[in-house]
C-alpha cells in the first residue's frame, strides 16, 4: 500500500462507522417515534381504565410518564418481595414504597392478580420501549467487528503481497547483478588467459567491463534509494524552490544524453518562476528517472516533450514522447519494482527501479505520478507529475520583474 492509500483506507473507514451510527440512530429515532404514539394511543389510556392513572399521569411528558412507569414497576417489586420477608423486617419495604412514590396506595388497594398484570403489561412495555436501542446496539457492533475482520484479512493479505514482492525484488536483483558479473568475469578470464592479443580487441573487452560495472552501480544506486525510501526514520528535507529553474537545470543535464540515444527535445515550460516545497535531491532524481526512462525504452529519432503548466493549485509536469505505447497489460503494474518486460530488459537495460522510486519520491511529496496514454498532440504517452504549487512572494515577483526589465 503507498503512502497515499493508507489514510484514504483510513477516512473511507470512518466514514463508514459514521455512515452506519448514523442509521442506526435515525432508526432508533423513528422506533422512538412509533411506540411512544403507540404508548400514548394505546398503553396509557389501557392502564387509565385499568388502575386510573389519569391521577399521576395527567399533563405529563412522554419521557415522564416513563419515569414515573418504572417507579411503578419498582413498586410491585418491593411490594412482591415485602411478602416473603419474615415478620420481623416486613416494614421495610413499604416505608421505602411511601417514599419512593406518595400514590403508592393507588396499588395497595389491588389484588395481587391486578397487580402481576399491570407488572406484566408495563414490562413488556419497557422491553418495547427498549428493543430499538438493543437492536441498534447489536446491529452496530456486528458491523464494527465485520469491519475489524475485513481490515485484518486485508492486512493479512497486504503482508503476504509484500512478501511475495519481497521475494520477487529479490529474485530479480540476483538476476539483474548476475548477468553483468558473469560477463565481466568471462571477459577478465579470456583477458587474463591471454585468448585475447589484439589492443582493439582488448579496449572493446575493457569498455564492455566499463559499461557492464557501469550498469550494476546503477541497480545499486537505485536499489539503496528505493529501500532507503521506506527506511524508518527517513524524511524529505523540503524547502521552497524555483521548481521551473530546477527542472530547466534537470532537463539541461539530460540533453547530452538525449542527443546521444538519437532523440530531439521539446519543451514547453512557462518562461514564469513557479514554486513548490520539495526536497531538491529527492525530486530530482525522481524527475531525472522518468527522463532516463524515457531515453532507454525508445527507439532512435523518438521526440522526448518536457512540459509544465499550472492546473487550478498545482503543477502539472509531463515527460512525453512519441515512440511505441506501454502494452496495456503492464500498465496496472508499471510501478512496482523491476515490472518492464523481458525484452525491454534485456535489449535496453534497465531495472524497472526507477520508476517504482518515483512514484515513491512523488508520493512522499503529497502529489501523484501517473502514466498517461495517450496523451496531448502527437505523442503516445506522458508520465505526469501533479505537485501542489505555492504563492509567489512580493520579494520574489519584485526580483522577477526586474530581471525581466534588464533582460
Amino acid at each position: 500500500m503507498t503512502q497515499t492509500e493508507m489514510p484514504q483506507k483510513i477516512e473511507h473507514l470512518k466514514r463508514f462507522l459514521i455512515t452506519r451510527l448514523l442509521g442506526v440512530m435515525i432508526f432508533i429515532f423513528i422506533s422512538e417515534s412509533i411506540i411512544n404514539l403507540i404508548a400514548n394511543q394505546v398503553v396509557f389510556p389501557i392502564l387509565n381504565s385499568t388502575i386510573k392513572t389519569e391521577l399521576f399521569l395527567a399533563g405529563k411528558s412522554s419521557g415522564d410518564t416513563l419515569f414515573l412507569l418504572l417507579r411503578v414497576v419498582a413498586l410491585l417489586i418491593l411490594s412482591g418481595i415485602d411478602t416473603l420477608l419474615p415478620g420481623v423486617l416486613s416494614g421495610i419495604f413499604p416505608y421505602v414504597s411511601a417514599n419512593l412514590w406518595k400514590n403508592s396506595a393507588l396499588l395497595t388497594k389491588m389484588s395481587v392478580a391486578e397487580q402481576v398484570m399491570i407488572f406484566i403489561v408495563i414490562f413488556g412495555f419497557l422491553c418495547i420501549y427498549l428493543l430499538p436501542y438493543v437492536v441498534g446496539i447489536i446491529y452496530y457492533s456486528g458491523v464494527v467487528m465485520k469491519k475489524m475482520e475485513e481490515v485484518r484479512e486485508y492486512d493479512r493479505k497486504q503482508r503476504e503481497e509484500f512478501t511475495r514482492k519481497r521475494n520477487l525484488l529479490l529474485s530479480d536483483i540476483t538476476h539483474d547483478l548476475k548477468t553483468p558479473i558473469t560477463t565481466i568475469a568471462g571477459y577478465v578470464q579470456a583477458i587474463n588467459d591471454g585468448m585475447v592479443k589484439d589492443s582493439e580487441k582488448q579496449k572493446q573487452y575493457l569498455n564492455a567491463i566499463r559499461r557492464k560495472s557501469l550498469e550494476m552501480s546503477e541497480l545499486i544506486t537505485l536499489l539503496f534509494n528505493y529501500v532507503k525510501l521506506d527506511s524508518e526514520g527517513f524524511e524529505l528535507k523540503k524547502e521552497r524552490t524555483n521548481i521551473t529553474e530546477l527542472i530547466l537545470q534537470i532537463v539541461a543535464g539530460a540533453y547530452a544524453d538525449i542527443e546521444a540515444a538519437g532523440m530531439k527535445l521539446d519543451i514547453d515550460i512557462l518562461e514564469e518562476a513557479g514554486y513548490a516545497e520539495i526536497d531538491r535531491v529527492q525530486f530530482s532524481r525522481a524527475f531525472m528517472n522518468l527522463i532516463t526512462n524515457a531515453i532507454k525504452h525508445n527507439e532512435t529519432g523518438t521526440t522526448i516533450r518536457i512540459s509544465m503548466k499550472k492546473n487550478l493549485g498545482d503543477w502539472v509536469i509531463k515527460v512525453m514522447d512519441s515512440g511505441e505505447k506501454i502494452d496495456p497489460a503492464l500498465v496496472t503494474q508499471l510501478f512496482d519494482p523491476f515490472v518492464m518486460g523481458d525484452e525491454s530488459r534485456n535489449s535496453r537495460g534497465g531495472s524497472g527501479l526507477g520508476l517504482s522510486v518515483s512514484k515513491k519520491v512523488i508520493e512522499m511529496h503529497g502529489g501523484k505520478l501517473f502514466l498517461e496514454q495517450p496523451t496531448e498532440e502527437n505523442y503516445t504517452k506522458a508520465f505526469c507529475i501533479w505537485i501542489r504549487q505555492q504563492e509567489e512572494r512580493a520579494y520574489e515577483y519584485e526580483q522577477n520583474k526586474v530581471a525581466k526589465s534588464e533582460e
